[in-house]
């Protein structure tokens, strides 16, 4: 994949998650059923296999995991926000299938099983491996598109509190300022001195 700079990849995100979002597609993407024979080549529309969907979403749930009442990145259409985005940058597509073989191929090494049926620690050794063989490749790639896909999420936005603010609107009512607050520094002694 070519680098991407900061502004394409803030423009790319942007994009997509205005799109997904405005359209109300995420709602009703499905999850896909992980296939019970990961050789049989399914293709879905993304032209990634259910296999391939299935260790996507595995994958991502590692990075991001259910837990303290926050779900899981493949339980709010993680795995379908990458799907929409592969058709918007041309090179991702191919980065992602690469990285869904290189998961596979380690687990496969490593354990003798495919990375769907690893345990959950098993899962964060195979990803912990394929970080260090390429800390600057799919990894860092996969990391930064789960915490996209995430963290641009309505229902996300909602359970952290996060309330958008459009630009051409005013912004947030700042409560008035509590002079409570300033007592016990008023309290301290002074850290300065006067200059005449």
């Amino acid at each position: 994949m070519k680098n991407l700079t900061r502004r394409k990849f803030l423009e790319t995100g942007l994009k997509s998650s205005l799109v997904v979002g405005s359209s109300g597609v995420a709602s009703t993407f499905a999850h896909p059923e992980v296939s019970a024979n990961p050789q049989k080549e399914d293709l879905l529309a993304s032209g990634f296999s259910q296999h391939d969907h299935g260790v996507l979403g595995a994958a991502m749930d590692e990075i991001i995991p259910a837990t303290d009442g926050m779900p899981a990145a493949s339980e709010v259409g993680g795995v379908e926000y990458l799907v929409h985005l592969f058709g918007q940058i041309s090179d991702l597509k191919m980065t992602f299938k690469r990285g869904v073989a290189q998961l596979v191929e380690i687990s496969r090494r490593r354990y003798k099983e495919d990375f769907l049926h690893l345990s959950r620690p098993q899962r964060v050794a195979v990803l912990e491996e394929l970080e260090k063989q390429s800390p600057q490749g799919f990894f860092a790639t996969l990391r930064d598109f789960v915490y996209e896909a995430y963290y641009t999420r309505p229902q996300v936005w909602k359970l952290i509190a996060y309330e958008v603010y459009p630009t051409d609107q005013p912004g947030p009512h700042m409560k008035p300022f509590d002079e409570v607050v300033l007592a016990e520094v008023r309290r301290k002694p002074k850290f300065y001195r006067e200059v005449q």
